[in-house]
């Protein structure tokens, strides 16, 4: 299994701009081959910061996903208003 989360920071006022590309894109990638979860979240008191959290059957799903046409399509309306890189840390699971 994999499983990661990603965080990302908009620039200043810009957090729209990615909450709209991510409720577009989500309900797409969670029905995608492999995938268990695709859960997009929104800091409570900065609405300009995200919290992604995937989970995957395999490493094999989990590179399907970022090589789609749908991914790279996300990247393209996100990246141009993020502040930095997102931040993505894999996990394993314990129980």
């Amino acid at each position: 299994m994999v499983i990661l989360t990603a965080i990302l920071k908009a620039q200043q006022g810009k957090g729209d701009v990615i909450a709209q590309a991510f409720k577009k894109h989500a309900p797409m990638f969670q029905k995608d081959p492999g995938t268990i979860t695709y859960a997009v979240h929104r800091k409570a008191d900065d609405p300009d910061t995200f919290l992604i959290y995937e989970r995957y059957e395999n490493k094999a799903a989990f590179d399907a996903h970022v090589a789609s046409t749908r991914f790279k399509e996300l990247g393209s309306l996100t990246n141009p208003v993020l502040a930095g890189k997102p931040e993505i840390i894999f996990y394993k699971e314990v129980a």
